[in-house]
């Protein structure tokens, strides 16, 4: 399995990472996994070398507008391309939410979007076994397990029940947005360390940084590894990982 990161910050410009957005991809699935389309995607994927074409299916964590904002411009431009057809699946009231948001350029009227809103904790998507686990966070919202090697927080506090979700993975993308800052909906390096100390991971990927925490990243990297045995990356936007089966 491969993981390509697109973007690694937040609602908040650095300059240099753009919004959430990353890829799954397996030599054995016919289709690559998009999860969540945040500002500057389209411009990534095609960095990154990807034919926007096949992505018919994207997962979203929740709605906020830093993990969806590129989802009409990513439609529209493969539309522009002839591939008409898209699956967009979410957390609840997700049909809800795209009927206003992609009621854009007429996309809702040229598109054949299927939208499903998730309310299991287990599905299968472009042949990917995906587990789902409630986050904590100023919206409704999933972390997600893939495969049962990857992790994906999504946006979260620092949680028992995310640290439990992911215990076993070899790669865990977990949400650190803040250096120092005490916030209600994000992690910061002290408690996200403390909660994860005793989780069995092998890989954690930080992301998902404002400004502050960007500006102080290797500082970060540092205090989470005080606490946890994983090996601790400050991800660049475009970085691939390749994740290989515990099996």
């Amino acid at each position: 399995m491969n993981l390509t990161l697109l973007g690694t910050g937040s609602a908040v410009p650095t300059g240099d990472r753009y919004q959430t957005g990353l890829v799954v991809e397996a030599d054995s699935r016919s289709t690559p996994l998009l999860i969540d389309c945040g500002a500057g995607t389209l411009h990534r994927l095609a960095q990154a070398g990807f034919d926007i074409t096949c992505f018919d299916t994207i997962l979203l964590t929740h709605h906020h507008l830093d993990h969806v904002a590129d989802l009409p411009s990513l439609l529209k431009a493969r539309w522009l391309q002839d591939a008409s057809t898209c699956t967009i699946v979410g957390p609840p009231d997700t049909r809800e939410y795209l009927s206003g948001f992609l009621n854009i350029d007429q996309l809702l009227e040229r598109l054949d979007v299927t939208v499903r809103e998730n309310d299991l904790s287990q599905f299968t998507l472009c042949g990917f076994d995906i587990e789902t686990c409630e986050t904590i966070h100023s919206a409704a919202g999933f972390a997600y397990r893939i495969d049962g090697e990857f992790t994906f927080s999504g946006d979260t506090e620092a949680s028992e029940s995310v640290a439990r979700f992911a215990d076993g993975s070899s790669v865990l993308v977990h949400d650190c947005a803040y250096y120092d800052e005490e916030d209600t909906n994000h992690a910061t390096p002290h408690e996200l360390g403390q909660t994860l100390a005793d989780v069995d991971i092998d890989e954690l990927y930080l992301t998902h940084f404002y400004p502050d925490a960007a500006a102080n990243a290797d500082a970060m990297r540092r205090i989470v590894s005080e606490y946890v045995t994983a090996t601790v990356h400050i991800p660049a936007d475009l970085e691939t990982i390749q994740i290989q089966s515990s099996e």
